[in-house]
């Protein structure tokens, strides 16, 4: 696990480019304290800071092969090395070393242009071919490793936090890479994230998932293919009784946790006594023959906590748990470092969690299998039910939109505390995705809240026909059922964008890898290709749910999911209030010209904190960043943070 940067074809000295890569790398030396380098020609400079996981001597990068005729940098890891080591060695190939970046490059020399076709695992990799002068920037299939572009003019930049590019802010060649785009703003405060390849800058983007990226250094051109696509499983399809899905997926499932556990360092795992993280925690106990270390975080509101889950998890499996309890004194400290670990705007209020979690495992350990990705594969969301339930209101004539306007108008109120508001809520929600088409109601549930219900809160407001109507034309033009397109839409939109965004960052921020062997491509096609009563079912994940029931009973195989939320609506009314006066003053509003001080400024944010606390901690996350990246830096957030205490 590492971080990557570089450039190509940028005109400057091979002095200059060395110092700037040197910066780049600096500015992510948490994603790698282990090592790093930098490779230059007149051509492309390579940059990378690594957190040695495999081959712990033999793994540095850039790493180049026998005549330096090609060279690459690598953030991820390939869990099937070992097995493609030894193809190659039977086809007469030699290595040097141990490690999975060796594997990518012989691959690349042997056939570049299918080079990850046999890929296994998460990776984000830029390889410079000196004698073709071309450049290659891949990532995985489902983005789980981030990769960024900055483009200024025939310069293009890479990176993995876009915090590298401040070196790059000053020159000419990206003169207007890094003006704000004032749309993202919206976007941002309705997704929680910035959807799709877009980022804060008109001159930035993420390369999509499952996307190379091909650079011809001697023409200036550049051309981007898809190297793979999601094709549901055929056997997978033909499956007709709950067992028999069992008998699929188990061997699926036990084979990626297998490999995810290749590690020359010890690996623990994330375990939130949920379904998913369970299982991966059990799959992981079998198959290295002990136990592994656990770790979970627990609220003190009941509501919120799935910690007494998780220990009785840990005592079916006989494995040490360590609880990290998410009080509000501590969560408060670490708002601000779990913010800044994005440097992007990011809303999900679970990252602080996710950030407090992955700090407790980065003490001991420097890898953790975590369970993401089997709501997406296998249908464990209320979206999905949501979905599935307008194709039984559409048997009966206009009872959709009757059943969505009737919900729309039921009552509100900010605190999740009570029963029955988390209750209206769900219901408010589901209004919203039984309204229009399947496409656009599948779109309004991947929102916290519409364009309409946000627009107050923002300066520009953003346009439908660029951030909606991408993701509704991607439902319509998928192919299968349609669950199958929703979960192949979930796969590409708001797991790269949201949940893995989230995980990546807040564990690399503590320089801990995490790994989500749910995400291993054969298993996503055979999942996503069952039959729906055995993915959806009527709880949603019903294989998994069998799984589980089979190690753990029913008792909890059969409970409520509960997810990751924090009470944001407390922190915000109370230990965070002087930071939201700060934040959300009128100067600094107009200074940055995102968010309304209208709506905001002049304690006007306490209406939101009462009526959309959701909305409002989007709000803030935007804010902080507009400080740290736009504004005083990141020292003057951490100092108002700290002055809250």
């Amino acid at each position: 696990m590492c971080g990557i940067a570089g450039f190509a074809t940028l005109d400057c000295s091979a002095s200059t480019a060395t110092l700037l890569a040197n910066a780049m790398a600096e500015a992510m030396h948490h994603r790698g304290p282990d090592g790093g380098g930098v490779t230059t020609t007149p051509d492309a400079t390579l940059t990378m800071k690594r957190l040695a996981i495999v081959d712990l001597a033999g793994g540095q990068q850039p790493m180049e092969n026998d005549d330096a005729s090609v060279a690459i940098v690598f953030n991820g890891e390939i869990y099937n090395a070992p097995a493609l080591r030894r193809e190659l060695e039977a086809s007469g190939v030699r290595f040097r070393t141990r490690s999975d970046t060796e594997v990518l490059l012989r691959l690349y020399e042997q056939d570049p242009d299918r080079m990850e076709d046999p890929l296994v695992g998460m990776w984000a990799f830029a390889i410079h071919d000196r004698r073709r002068r071309r450049l290659r920037l891949s990532r995985d299939r489902f983005g789980i490793k981030p990769l960024f572009l900055a483009q200024g003019g025939r310069a293009l930049a890479f990176a993995s936090d876009l915090r590298c590019f401040r070196p790059l802010h000053a020159l000419d060649a990206f003169s207007s890479t890094f003006a704000v785009d004032p749309e993202f703003a919206h976007a941002m405060v309705a997704w929680s994230y910035v959807p799709h390849e877009a980022t804060p800058f008109r001159g930035v983007r993420r390369l999509a998932p499952g996307t190379r990226l091909e650079l011809d250094l001697a023409a200036g051109t550049q051309r981007a293919s898809t190297y793979w696509a999601l094709r549901p499983s055929r056997e997978a399809a033909r499956v007709t009784s709950l067992n028999e899905a069992c008998d699929v997926i188990d061997p699926l499932l036990r084979r990626a946790v297998r490999e995810h556990l290749e590690s020359d360092v010890p690996v623990a795992s994330f375990l939130s006594g949920g379904i998913d993280s369970s299982l991966i925690t059990a799959y992981a106990a079998e198959e290295s023959g002990a136990p592994v270390e656990a770790y979970s975080i627990g609220f003190r509101e009941p509501s919120m906590d799935e910690s007494t889950h998780a220990q009785a998890t840990a005592r079916v499996l006989g494995t040490t748990l360590t609880v990290t309890y998410l009080t509000a004194e501590l969560a408060c400290n670490a708002v601000a470092d779990a913010l800044l670990a994005y440097d992007e705007p990011f809303g999900d209020s679970s990252c602080v969690a996710t950030y407090l979690l992955a700090r407790s495992v980065a003490q001991r350990h420097k890898v953790a299998l975590g369970g993401d990705g089997g709501d997406e594969v296998f249908a464990g969301y209320r979206k999905h039910r949501i979905l599935a339930a307008r194709a039984t209101l559409d048997t009966v004539a206009g009872a959709r939109s009757l059943v969505g306007q009737a919900l729309g108008t039921l009552p509100v109120r900010a605190d999740r505390s009570g029963r029955w508001v988390n209750t209206i809520r769900t219901l408010h929600r589901t209004a919203r995705g039984l309204q229009g088409s399947d496409a656009e109601g599948y779109t309004a549930l991947t929102q916290v809240a519409s364009f309409y219900a946000t627009a107050p809160l923002v300066r520009q407001v953003a346009s439908p026909e660029r951030w909606i109507h991408p993701m509704v034309q991607r439902f319509n033009a998928g192919t299968g059922t349609a669950l199958q397109r929703t979960l192949a839409c979930d796969l590409n939109g708001p797991l790269p964008n949201d949940m893995l965004t989230k995980v990546d960052r807040a564990t690399m921020a503590c320089s801990l890898e995490a790994r989500v062997p749910f995400l291993d491509h054969r298993l996503v096609e055979a999942g996503v290709g069952l039959p729906a009563e055995f993915t959806l079912g009527s709880r949603g994940k019903a294989v998994l749910r069998a799984l589980h029931e089979r190690r753990f009973g029913a008792p909890l195989a059969k409970r409520k999911k509960q997810g990751f939320n924090v009470p944001i609506e407390a922190w915000v009314r109370g230990p965070l209030a002087s930071v939201c006066d700060e934040l959300f003053a009128t100067s600094r509003l107009d200074r940055y010209g995102l968010l309304s001080s209208t709506a905001l400024g002049n304690g006007h944010w306490r209406s939101w904190a009462s009526k959309q606390p959701q909305l409002l901690w989007h709000a803030l996350a935007l804010a902080t960043w507009c400080e740290a990246t736009l504004g005083d830096g990141e020292q003057s957030v951490r100092t108002m943070f700290r002055s809250s205490k």
